[in-house]
């Protein structure tokens, strides 16, 4: 794994947990829908009742990943930021502008590190470049 994959994990799991989250969202809205069809006064026999039941069940898996896909993310993310905070100088603070606040725009990182935009993702590759070389020395030396 190259240290900007490690890096990008908060992202993913990030992305995960939205995704998560919007799938819930419309099993809910399509429990709400069935609810509704329920409630307009007619007869429906018991198969309504159990369509409800089926769906809440799922709603209930869905809060379920969801949680453990947010948590997966915080522990990530806390992981992440006490790796790039033993970085020193500018170059923490570019890794954590990037992977912990995961801002995207090289524009504003630049500006809140104080560099130009050029120089700041030439400074992005060299730490990059500086921890792939530290990470594949650990995996040899784990040989």
């Amino acid at each position: 794994m190259t240290a900007k994959e490690y890096l990008r994990q908060y992202e993913e799991l990030t992305k995960r947990a939205e995704l998560l989250r919007a799938e819930y969202e419309e099993e809910k809205e399509n429990i709400d829908t069935i609810r509704s069809s329920v409630g307009d006064g007619t007869p429906h026999g018991g198969s309504i009742s159990k369509q409800v039941e089926i769906r809440a069940l799922k709603l209930i898996d869905k809060a379920l990943d969801l949680k453990q896909a947010e948590l997966d993310a915080i522990q990530r993310r806390q992981e992440i930021f006490e790796f790039v905070q033993a970085i020193p100088g500018v170059k923490g603070r570019i890794l954590y502008w990037r992977y912990v606040k995961l801002i995207k725009d090289w524009n504003l990182i630049a500006n809140k590190v104080g560099y130009s935009w050029r120089h700041t993702l030439r400074l992005h590759g060299e730490i990059l470049r500086e921890l792939d070389e530290k990470m594949s020395l650990n995996v040899t030396k784990d040989m």
